[in-house]
């Protein structure tokens, strides 16, 4: 059992995901938490909202009949199939956008991740 699968079996013994999908209010849910992250005034308060961030990102794919372990294979897929290197500049990495990279990219396939419902 992974670990999105017992953030869904939480949310499932709670009726956390019979609920009907309301974007703005997961959107709402997850920006709270991510004020909560930057207001904290330590590792352990920043850790708890990245974590409830998570658990609200987890939840709303499955509410919208995704299978969250899926979904995230296939972004892995993609940004795994990208080149690139960090950029100093901006502190960031950024990937290498030449048509030979490119051609190299996958696109998520989050279709593979519907489930019936």
């Amino acid at each position: 059992m992974t670990i999105f699968d017992k953030i869904n079996n939480w949310a499932k013994e709670r009726n956390l995901l019979n609920i009907e999908w309301d974007k703005s209010a997961h959107a709402s849910f997850i920006a709270e938490e991510l004020s909560e992250f930057l207001r904290s005034k330590d590792d352990n308060g920043e850790i708890d909202a990245l974590c409830d961030i998570i658990v609200f990102a987890v939840n709303a794919m499955k509410i919208k009949g995704y299978n969250p372990n899926i979904a995230m294979e296939e972004t892995l897929k993609e940004i795994n199939s990208r080149t690139g290197a960090f950029n100093d500049a901006t502190g960031k990495w950024e990937k290498f956008k030449t048509p030979e990279a490119m051609a190299l990219w996958y696109s998520a396939d989050y279709n593979k991740a519907k489930e019936n419902k």
